[in-house]
């Protein structure tokens, strides 16, 4: 029996600090959830974090687990933070679930993970980044999706995020720069289906075949917008992922094995598996595909750690391979150990 703490945001007061409140508001629930799973075989902690890395540090030390379950998703809705705890952890030698503090960093920056696939080959649509103040000058194609550079959990994302004129372009970057303080990233807008294909596994072991540890692609589950009501954009904005009662979120269901070929899907695996290990992703992780009206497939979001509540897309795929959650949480866990004892032969 091993000695897990679980981490996880600790949510302030002071709400308005964060555009992410109800993501946020959603992690008590899911920790103690993974510490129930984590109970079946192991003594378990919950620390809530709000951002001070040396009250952390002392808690840990406080605690001496054999390792951590990472949950955390950055302090006060300010997602380049989410670095904190396995950077502390990391320092202190305590092995942890989820992906390292570097490619939780890259993964955060979307232009910089958009370079990283397009240099190993994964096609991604055009994109371009504009810097706050900058001239909103772009030769990319119309209609374009327009976003925030450096947020996760479909922040930012609404009904007015593809955009077809400049002045549209203009108003909605201009809009990402007042709300969220940061670069808009803006890409070629894909018509098409979208695919999300969850991976567990550490890519470590990718080049080792037929180990337990390597990555390992879970069904496919698909979004499927066709109930959605004409005026309503194709994507998965905040509303369709938070806001149970808006239509879009009524609208747009995932379906789970997708209802596609042999041929897609084994190409969707491939290019999902290129992707979490040119990004270094380990443990489970989540790559977000559009697959356009001509038949080419995109990667337009690679998530480290992923949201894994019960509910969640990665659970609902993991479920589809025969995974029932505490066995899901078990397994990243499992992860987590194995570092464990490489750390202690090193």
């Amino acid at each position: 029996m091993a000695h897990f703490v679980v981490i996880y945001n600790s949510v302030p007061d002071r709400h308005s600090l964060s555009h992410d409140l109800k993501s946020e508001l959603g992690l008590l629930q899911v920790a103690q959830g993974v510490a129930e799973a984590l109970r079946e075989y192991h003594q378990v902690s919950l620390l809530p974090f709000m951002g001070d890395v040396i009250l952390l540090g002392e808690h840990l030390r406080a605690l001496k687990p054999d390792a951590a379950f990472n949950l955390f998703e950055g302090a006060y809705g300010f997602s380049k933070s989410e670095v904190f705890v396995p950077i502390t952890l990391d320092l202190l030698q305590i092995p942890y679930t989820g992906s390292s503090a570097r490619t939780l960093e890259t993964c955060v920056q979307k232009s910089l993970t958009k370079k990283i696939l397009l240099r190993r080959g994964v096609p991604t649509p055009r994109f371009q980044v504009f810097d706050i103040g900058t001239a909103i000058e772009t030769e990319l194609t119309f209609p374009i999706f327009v976003k925030p550079e450096c947020e996760d959990a479909s922040l930012g994302i609404s009904n007015d995020s593809v955009v077809y004129t400049q002045s549209q372009l203009e108003k909605q970057v201009e809009t990402i720069w007042q709300k969220f303080s940061q670069p808009a990233l803006c890409e070629e807008f894909i018509d098409g289906r979208e695919f999300n294909v969850a991976i567990l596994g550490d890519s470590d072991y990718e080049q080792t075949i037929g180990h337990p540890f390597a990555p390992k692609v879970l069904p496919i589950s698909e979004i499927s917008f066709t109930t959605l009501p004409d005026g309503y954009q194709r994507i998965v904005s905040y509303n369709a992922k938070w806001e149970e009662s808006s239509v879009e979120y009524q609208a747009t269901q995932p379906l789970c094995p997708a209802p596609i070929d042999l041929k897609l899907e084994l190409e969707l695996k491939q290019l999902a598996l290129r992707a979490f290990n040119a990004l270094g992703c380990r443990d489970y992780a989540r790559i977000d595909f559009r697959y356009s009206n001509d038949g080419k497939l995109y990667v337009i979001d690679v998530n480290p750690n992923p949201d894994i509540s019960p509910d969640a897309g990665l659970a609902r795929s993991a479920q589809a391979a025969g995974y029932d959650y505490n066995r899901l949480i078990q397994t990243i866990a499992d992860f987590a150990l194995n570092r464990t004892c490489r750390l202690r032969r090193d």
